[in-house]
């Protein structure tokens, strides 16, 4: 019996080999790319996580002082999925004095507007504005907490300026500059006070 040798054989195993360790080369080239992006996304998603967190808890601590300052009530934010927080949501929890814990969603108007101010203060502290404008935001509030909201926002105004429409004395009287409006005959008027501490800007 004759066996017939396939003279090209070699030739052919180089090139198969040769083809071999040139696609698994590249097959541990593409892993370490894909494991140095793998690696990449998780480092972005960690870092996002914990600026995310840290702008979280910096928001919860000022809503925390602000709130006990102006009600003596609590309020705070909390994740209502830790594990998930880019796709859940933030509850915010209020308890007055003398009251239940409650969601914001639930409490009354005037409760309302202050968790609501609360907030946005809170937010001021996290990225602070040149100017706010806040317009009679201090309307369902009641004298006692409408005095405490401009106490606030003046230790605020040390950082920005806060332009306020009220009708609220205890909040008028705080303010450095007035502009008061007034009808005379179908004709509005403005007058100005300027607290004598400001000094005149001259141009």
């Amino acid at each position: 019996m004759h066996q017939k040798l396939n003279a090209s054989a070699p030739e052919t195993y180089l090139e198969i080999s040769h083809g071999y360790r040139s696609m698994s080369d590249r097959k541990n080239e593409l892993e370490e790319e894909r494991n140095a992006i793998v690696k990449f996304i998780e480092e972005i998603d960690k870092d996002k996580r914990q600026t995310f967190l840290d702008a979280f808890d910096k928001v919860d601590k000022e809503i925390r002082e602000a709130f006990n300052t102006m009600t003596g009530g609590q309020a705070w934010l909390e994740l209502q999925n830790e594990d998930d927080i880019f796709n859940s949501g933030i509850s915010y929890l209020i308890q007055f004095p003398n009251k239940p814990k409650r969601e914001s969603t639930s409490i009354s108007g005037g409760e309302k507007t202050l968790a609501a101010i609360v907030f946005v203060l809170a937010l001021q502290k996290l990225k602070p504005s040149v100017f706010y404008l806040f317009d009679e935001v201090d309307a369902h509030l009641d004298a006692p907490n409408a005095e405490k909201l401009a106490k606030i926002i003046e230790q605020r105004s040390n950082g920005s300026q806060f332009i306020m429409v009220s009708l609220k004395d205890s909040v008028v009287q705080k303010a450095k500059l007035i502009y008061g409006v007034y009808p005379k005959n179908g004709v509005s008027h403005v007058v100005t006070y300027k607290d004598k501490r400001i000094p005149s800007i001259t141009s």
